[in-house]
């Protein structure tokens, strides 16, 4: 499991490189930039903000400056939000951002995993046949089509939820977010889980736990509930990762407080440090990730381990 972790970490590294890099690349090859507006700034003002934030250094230059202040932990300042740095503005968004998806990939989680089983042991059965066509049906449907569907239906028609925004301490303005969030990995979950199942059940060693005498929820959770639990697990990392980039969409959408509002912002006001930044961040947490979902995968499969 070591070697495994060391071989997932030097991998990391470059990937995350190659990530900011090619970013900080893509931004400045964005037309427009941080100082256009309605009013048209005069030369030397333009050219003196351009100076202050090193946006007249060689582009290689500005490049090697950005990854040496990351390196030290420092994302540079906003250069829209001008009484904020960017790590102050991700330490305000970061919090809500996490919760909603570290929420919604719970929920995912309880709700595909428990409805697989629920399938795979009524293989053949209506039940399996219903859970199934659920399950396809949430995964087809994004999280634009149902975020919007569930604010007419449980906020605007029936009234039980908030429509939008944000109160700390307060719960039911996370319900829709994070259900509109989960149930599209819900379904794919339950997908993996059911056909890893029926798959396990099938296996010999099952058949021969179940000769012994086993009942058939002791077969379940001691033979074949582990290996049908790897597809899952390699799921789960990329799971994590649209979850957050699925979370931008969804804090617009209900004009929530988190890194999805400055992303969007960011990017409208080319505010490079700020959206690079938030890229960083998310590239780093998906990275993270997707090596535990690597780790796990290694735990449930000793093959794994071995390649």
């Amino acid at each position: 499991m070591r070697a495994l972790l060391v071989r997932r970490l030097l991998t990391a590294i470059p990937t995350l490189l190659g990530v900011v890099i090619l970013s900080f690349i893509l931004m400045r090859l964005a037309p427009g930039g941080p100082f256009d507006g309605e009013r048209a700034l005069d030369e030397d003002t333009r050219a003196a903000l351009d100076a202050a934030y090193g946006l007249d250094l060689p582009l290689g230059e500005q490049i090697a400056l950005y990854i040496g202040r990351l390196l030290q932990g420092d994302f540079g300042p906003s250069l829209v939000y001008r009484d904020f740095t960017v790590s102050e503005l991700i330490a305000q968004g970061l919090p809500v951002s996490l919760t909603i998806g570290g929420l919604a990939l719970i929920l995912a989680c309880v709700l595909g995993i428990g409805g697989g089983l629920w399938a795979a042991v009524r293989a053949g059965r209506w039940q399996d046949e219903a859970i199934m066509g659920l399950a396809t049906l949430l995964t087809a449907l994004p999280v634009f089509v149902t975020g919007p569907l569930f604010v007419l239906i449980f906020a605007l028609g029936l009234g039980w939820l908030p429509v939008s925004g944000w109160e700390p301490g307060n719960p039911s303005y996370l319900v829709l977010p994070v259900i509109a969030l989960a149930l599209p990995f819900a379904g794919a979950i339950a997908k993996l889980t059911r056909a890893g199942l029926a798959k396990a059940l099938n296996e010999d060693h099952v058949r021969t736990a179940r000769a012994r005498g086993l009942s058939e929820r002791t077969v379940i959770r001691r033979h074949a509930l582990r290996p049908a639990l790897v597809p899952v697990a390699s799921y789960l990392g990329p799971a994590a990762a649209g979850l957050l980039t699925g979370a931008v969409i969804i804090e617009t959408v209900f004009a929530l407080p988190g890194l999805g509002r400055y992303f969007v912002q960011g990017a409208l006001n080319r505010d490079y440090p700020l959206v690079l930044g938030v890229v960083t961040l998310y590239a780093g947490l998906i990275i993270l990730f997707n090596l535990v979902a690597d780790l796990i995968y290694g735990w449930l499969d000793p093959r794994m381990r071995a390649e």
